[in-house]
């Protein structure tokens, strides 16, 4: 029962956005579920930059970065294997 257990297992969603990479290819991908992951993001933004909530939008500002560094990361590493 090691630390093993406690990761969350995401094999089926790894396994899902590699089929895509290798079926649509690496611009689909970044277009369509970077892109549209993106559009949402900055969409609460403006809505938070609106409502005047500062701390909301630096919090979303640095998910946005971990998010979308990661999906990006994991598409190059994907398309090169």
């Amino acid at each position: 029962m090691g630390l093993n257990s406690l990761a969350p297992n995401l094999n089926f969603i790894t396994d899902i956005l590699k089929w895509y990479i290798y079926k649509y290819g690496l611009l689909s991908y970044t277009l369509i579920i970077v892109g549209s992951i993106y559009f949402i993001c900055i969409r609460a933004l403006f809505i938070n930059i609106k409502n005047n909530q500062y701390d909301r939008v630096l919090m979303l500002i640095i998910l946005m970065l971990i998010i979308l560094g990661g999906l990006i990361g994991f598409g190059i590493e994907s398309s090169l294997s």
